[in-house]
């Protein structure tokens, strides 16, 4: 982003607007106020105090003894109220759930604080980002007027070549320490994007950008994104269900039993082999708010889960662009860090030179020595840096390794 257009941005979104629209499209907050649906839906259906009546059919057949199948007498209908009076098991496990309401406001009051706080932080560091950006710029274009003037001083014969590549390294130091004052400045105001919710749109796929065309690639093969879709779909599906106005619960079962030897003595008019099979068809009429309640905590599941999918889509996109950034960093130390060890060679063999024409001081070589090790650690740690960079990049985009 240009720096023209974060001066914009900050201009007409002033701090109030940024910490509001943060709070708004947080999807940490969406993901905290899901849990406090899902908490009181979940105090709801532990509350076994509420009544509750349904109406079934046990449809059956059965030799032997009458018994019940599945709790129930086989009938053609059967109507059933009930009402928990005392439970101290069930009244502790109410009060339990209540509790969990509680603490889930707390922790997303205690969120949406710490949002706010950092969206401030971020504001604030963008505003200082653009002023430090401009400054390292300036620092580059003074170094870069001193390299022109010793070019044409060496074109006089009045400096040597090395202090023309000394001066070219001070440039190409001055221009890593822009790039890293503009890569801050991008990124910072990336983050700011997307915490206030700023062109945070899917894109078509017939118009993808470059970076738009990476960013797709790496979140089809991100694996805790193509988990969060699953579940997503698994609730999806779920929810369907429980928003169906027929609910039944359906069930059958098969029952064999045999009587002891002696049972004629008490039973004379059934046979030893007792043998029942049916099913049972309930459908509740009154649940005191228990279906709503079940629906609320899957769609409460369910937007937890969008939420985090939400943020974990930000979350790539962040890591990619630093990853990028990160990149062209470990390329630009290592072409410095070549343009350092350059000059630290041609600095040993001047020195070198002039001690064995008796004309340079003692310690000249040995300093040279040092800025050459020296010289070597960086051209080795940028070698190092450039692997790092390029293998999580490789992993972010999905590509094999």
């Amino acid at each position: 982003m240009s720096e023209a257009v974060c001066i914009f941005l900050l201009a007409t979104l002033s701090l109030q607007d940024a910490v509001n629209r943060a709070i708004a499209h947080s999807p940490e907050l969406r993901m905290l106020e899901a849990q406090v649906a899902e908490a009181r839906a979940s105090a709801t259906l532990a509350n076994a105090f509420r009544p509750e009546a349904s109406i079934s059919t046990t449809p059956g057949y059965a030799t032997g003894l009458p018994t019940a199948v599945l709790g129930q007498v086989p009938a053609i209908g059967t109507i059933e109220a009930h009402q928990l009076l005392y439970d101290a098991s069930a009244r502790a496990q109410q009060i339990g759930a209540m509790s969990q309401v509680e603490t889930a406001i707390a922790n997303l009051e205690s969120r949406r604080r710490e949002v706010a706080q950092n969206t401030a932080d971020l504001y604030a560091r963008v505003s200082a980002d653009k002023t430090l950006a401009a400054s390292a710029q300036r620092r580059v274009d003074a170094y870069q007027t001193l390299a022109t003037r010793t070019e044409a001083l060496r074109g006089e014969g009045r400096v040597r070549d090395l202090d023309v590549d000394r001066a070219t390294l001070q440039v190409a130091s001055a221009k890593r320490a822009a790039l890293q004052a503009q890569t801050r400045l991008e990124l910072d105001q990336l983050r700011l994007d997307r915490t206030v919710g700023e062109s945070n749109v899917e894109p078509t796929l017939s118009r993808l950008t470059p970076a738009e065309s990476r960013r797709y690639v790496a979140e089809e093969n991100d694996p805790q994104l193509r988990s969060l879709n699953a579940r997503i779909d698994a609730l999806q599906k779920a929810l369907g269900s429980q928003n169906r106005f027929f609910l039944p619960t359906i069930a059958a079962q098969v029952q064999y039993s045999r009587l002891f030897d002696r049972y004629g003595r008490y039973y004379l008019n059934f046979k030893p082999d007792d043998f029942i099979v049916g099913a049972t068809i309930s459908l509740p009429v009154f649940s005191s708010g228990r279906r709503a309640a079940t629906v609320a905590r899957v769609n409460a599941q369910l937007q937890q889960i969008l939420a985090a999918r939400d943020a974990r889509r930000t979350e790539l996109e962040l890591s990619l662009r630093e990853a990028e950034a990160d990149l062209n960093q470990a390329l630009a130390e290592r072409d410095l860090a070549a343009r350092a060890h350059a000059v630290a060679e041609e600095s040993l063999r001047i020195a070198e030179e002039l001690v064995g024409e008796g004309r340079g001081e003692v310690n000249e070589v040995p300093l040279a020595q040092i800025t050459l090790a020296d010289a070597d650690d960086e051209v080795a740690n940028a070698a190092a840096h450039l692997a790092a960079a390029q293998m999580k990049l490789m992993i972010l985009r999905g590509e094999p390794i």
